[in-house]
């Protein structure tokens, strides 16, 4: 039994000097390492540019089949979205403010808009379902919702970016590695250690 396991140990021990001889360390690529960090950066800074950055990473990598490039116009078409309503909700919470500041000041009707005749100026502030004019009230309740929602898009880019940048360098074929080597279990009997290595 001893014998057997001694000759087991030498076998073992053979096979993995052979199978690694001749192998230099420097000769072995280098996988291509992306930096996350930077991904999170440029897109912080600019919106998109670091799903650009994860393109470019994915072009390193030769066996990487996912694009990043397509998500670059859907944060534009949120980011610009957004801007417009707030541009228009801000134009209208500012007219009705400034027509109802006029109406206060010189008792007199429309300063500013068509839409203003015949509106009192208390509707000017909450709105008249009859005119379908909504009111100062929600165009500046709608105009913060939009700037959140607009820096809520702007995170979400940054959060995609980083996330999707751990997926570049990340190694999903299945080219894995199993590594057998000789070991002694229990600090006495003899055996084998396999070592499986995801890349």
């Amino acid at each position: 039994m001893l014998k057997q396991s001694w000759l087991t140990f030498i076998v073992l021990l053979a096979m993995n000097f052979a199978a690694f001889a001749g192998i230099d360390a420097d000769t072995i690529p280098k996988p291509y390492e992306h930096n996350r960090s930077r991904a999170a950066l440029f897109s912080a800074i600019i919106p998109g540019s670091g799903q650009i950055y994860n393109e470019i990473g994915y072009r390193k990598v030769s066996q990487k089949k996912h694009r990043a490039w397509w998500k670059v116009p859907i944060i534009y078409g949120g980011l610009g979205a957004c801007g417009y309503y707030f541009y228009e909700n801000n134009k209208w919470a500012n007219l009705s403010r400034q027509e109802w500041l006029e109406r206060d000041a010189n008792e007199s009707l429309s300063y500013y808009d068509i839409r203003f005749n015949g509106l009192s100026k208390d509707q000017l502030i909450g709105g008249s379902d009859a005119a379908n004019f909504i009111g100062y009230d929600q165009f500046a309740r709608r105009r913060d919702i939009f700037t959140f929602a607009f820096i809520g898009v702007w995170g979400l880019s940054v959060i995609e970016a980083y996330v999707d940048a751990h997926f570049v360098s990340f190694d999903v074929s299945e080219d894995l590695s199993l590594r057998t080597y000789p070991t002694l279990i229990g600090g006495r009997n003899p055996g084998i250690s396999l070592q499986l290595n995801f890349n």
